[in-house]
């Protein structure tokens, strides 16, 4: 499993009593749009309802988007996840990748050049940095700033994807700064329009050339340029393997 060589990932948000259906009408659209990863993330649902968020949205995107969950390792091994986005303080790679072997994809959420660079020597696959610009999701945290990006990009050889109040005039700068491509919130899921804003920023996205991190996969030192997108099988192996803090 490999990141799509341009990402547009989007982060749920649900809280506790909510009636999931309004998210899931809104990941379908999005998806339609140009979402190519979606990463679960509910932190305050408790555990059976978390468990049915991501069961529910993996019927609900049937393979046209990865899948990550964030944090909980058993969801994403439960419901055939394509990997796990780890926050800062959450478990260990090495943990994860023992759980979910080596065709899981495995984030983790860094705000340094200094995390980003123990991440890429913890074995991460790709890291999502910010918070790049102001957020709602993030009271009182200023924004770093694409400059951000630009310093991680030339420090470490695994993908960056931005986030932090991103949108899409924001999205075309974080990618030219050096990210693979962005995560967002409420860009998306405050849109009246959740499609159509999906499609602007996979547009703004798609407009800006490839990081220098495009052809990444793997442990870090090694490269490879063949990029799977969901639902294709790796050369060599069998189709059906599994199927991405905000």
């Amino acid at each position: 499993m490999q990141l799509p060589t341009r990402v547009l990932c989007l982060v749920t948000a649900l809280d506790p009593g909510d009636d999931p259906g309004p998210l899931l009408t809104s990941v379908r659209a999005a998806v339609r749009g140009g979402v190519n990863v979606v990463q679960v993330r509910a932190p305050e649902l408790e555990r059976t309802a978390f468990f049915n968020l991501a069961a529910s949205v993996v019927e609900t995107v049937d393979g046209e988007a990865l899948i990550l969950i964030n944090n909980r390792v058993d969801v994403a091994l439960a419901v055939d996840a394509g990997g796990v986005q780890l926050g800062w303080r959450g478990p260990a790679v090495t943990a994860a990748r023992r759980v979910g072997g080596p065709e899981w994809l495995i984030g983790r959420s860094v705000h340094s050049a200094e995390g980003a660079l123990r991440a890429q020597k913890d074995g991460a696959d790709f890291l999502l940095l910010g918070t790049l610009y102001a957020t709602s999701s993030h009271p009182g945290v200023a924004g770093a700033g694409p400059g951000l990006v630009s310093e991680v990009a030339e420090q470490v050889g695994i993908p960056i994807i931005g986030i932090g109040g991103i949108d899409a005039e924001r999205a075309s700068e974080v990618v030219s700064a050096g990210a693979r491509g962005v995560a967002v919130i409420g860009a998306i899921l405050r849109a009246e329009d959740p499609e159509r804003a999906a499609a602007d920023l996979r547009a703004a996205i798609e407009e800006e050339e490839p990081d220098r991190a495009a052809d990444y996969k793997g442990e870090p030192g090694r490269r490879e340029t063949v990029t799977l997108e969901p639902g294709m099988e790796r050369p060599g192996t069998d189709a059906g393997g599994p199927r991405t803090e905000a």
